[in-house]
């Protein structure tokens, strides 16, 4: 609904229910999505998809609802902000009568006795005010707010939602979109804003997230499997930052100390799986061939990530003997091991973000996605038998799991805020 009325209206509940719940903080008038579009949706008509977007969400959730549709100042982003009610508009307004004599304080507030109105003089205190018997003290235009709203269903189905109906409108298959997978083995980062004071601390918590992503594509890699890793996720992860939260609250300092030990954990388990001679099924596709190229490259990369991480422990070892006491007057020492441990670090950082760099080069969305893929076309043709027939089927399913894990424009397959392409902003008034 776009009459101005209603959403002052809206307001002015929310603000009076707000005062008397004597809750601390800011009212929530409304709320508010905001939704990133392909940059092909320019070529639509702009109220046709503002109205499309609007009616999708009163379809679905039935409350009221106003959109706006544009650009950002930098012409990259092409997105709606959908702004909502908590609330449905009742049929018809409730009046509510005063049975005896009502007292309201400055704050609104209703208070029993007329006592706590007056002053030390016994008048009535400046803003305070008295309702008579039989007048009208409330008028009530909406129900109470939908439930649904304050629950992470919400936000989770209204994403799922969109992202269906923006595929739904969109011609090419490789514009498609995708929500990130928060039960897969990754870590969504942080999408960093225009002048946020705490830029620094996000960047160090994306890169420790990243560094975790990145040795979980090495453990794919070597053959542990996705449930196994998503386990290490859950139990050295997830619970203990929950945990941590319920005992002495938010620290996003321990998140780095969290993510460290993890990754340890993680490692050992790459370090556990015996090394095997990889036999590739042998079969004249080009589509397997493509997969069989990929492979090889991140079983090789795997190789380099092995000695890269060897070299920087026997650096940091360096580094450590060139800090002792004994050592203090050895300056070429220290030099040396300062340069060695710094080259070390960065040619490690290399190296372990490569996979994710190889799999993308060749189309796929990530590594998990890829490796799934590749698995099920093993599995494919080792069953197989080769007749022709059976030849054409096969080529036919190993053509679909490809495309499973290619990626498509506008893919978020690691992200939270930076990669699923809807947000929702409150405190809108």
């Amino acid at each position: 609904m776009d009459n101005p009325k209603f959403w002052d209206f809206l307001a002015k509940q929310n603000q009076e229910d707000f005062l008397s719940s004597g809750t601390v903080g800011s009212c929530i008038e409304a709320r508010e999505l905001i939704i990133s579009l392909p940059e092909e949706f320019q070529k639509y008509d702009r109220e046709q998809l503002l109205k499309l977007f609007v009616m999708k969400f009163k379809l679905e959730y039935g409350t009221d609802v106003v959109a706006a549709l544009h650009h950002n100042k930098a012409m990259t982003n092409y997105h709606i902000h959908l702004i909502f009610s908590e609330r449905k508009l009742l049929e018809h307004a409730e009046f509510k009568k005063a049975s005896r004599n009502m007292f309201f304080d400055e704050h609104d507030k209703h208070v029993r006795t007329k006592k706590e109105i007056l002053d030390e003089n016994g008048e009535i205190r400046k803003g305070c005010y008295i309702v008579a018997k039989g007048d009208t003290y409330d008028i009530r235009n909406f129900q109470s707010k939908e439930t649904i709203f304050k629950s992470k269903a919400f936000t989770a189905g209204v994403k799922e939602m969109y992202t269906d109906f923006i595929n739904e409108l969109v011609k090419e298959d490789q514009s498609k979109l995708t929500v990130f997978r928060h039960d897969g083995p990754y870590l969504a980062t942080k999408k960093i804003g225009k002048h946020n004071p705490r830029e620094a601390e996000i960047q160090a918590d994306n890169a420790k997230r990243q560094e975790w992503n990145h040795v979980v594509d090495e453990a794919l890699t070597a053959g542990l499997p996705e449930e196994k890793i998503c386990q290490v996720k859950k139990d050295c992860i997830q619970e203990p930052i929950h945990e941590s939260i319920e005992k002495t609250g938010f620290h996003p300092d321990l998140l780095s100390a969290i993510l460290q030990a993890a990754i340890r954990v993680l490692l050992d388990l790459i370090r556990t799986i015996p090394k095997k001679v990889h036999k590739e099924p042998v079969f004249d596709a080009e589509v397997f061939r493509r997969m069989q190229g990929v492979r090889k490259d991140l079983l090789h990369q795997n190789q380099v990530i092995a000695a890269a991480r060897h070299r920087c422990e026997r650096a940091q070892a360096f580094s450590a003997e060139a800090s002792k006491p004994a050592n203090i007057f050895k300056r070429g020492m220290k030099t040396k091991a300062a340069k060695e441990l710094a080259a070390s670090l960065l040619e490690y950082e290399n190296a372990i973000a490569e996979p994710d760099k190889i799999v993308k080069r060749a189309g796929y969305k990530n590594v998990a996605a890829f490796t799934k893929a590749y698995e099920k076309s093993c599995k494919l043709l080792e069953s197989m038998k080769r007749t022709e027939p059976q030849k054409e089927s096969i080529i036919a399913s190993l053509r679909k799991y490809e495309k499973e894990a290619l990626i498509r424009k506008g893919d978020f397959s690691r992200g939270v805020e930076e990669q699923t392409h809807i947000k929702t902003k409150e405190d809108v008034r």
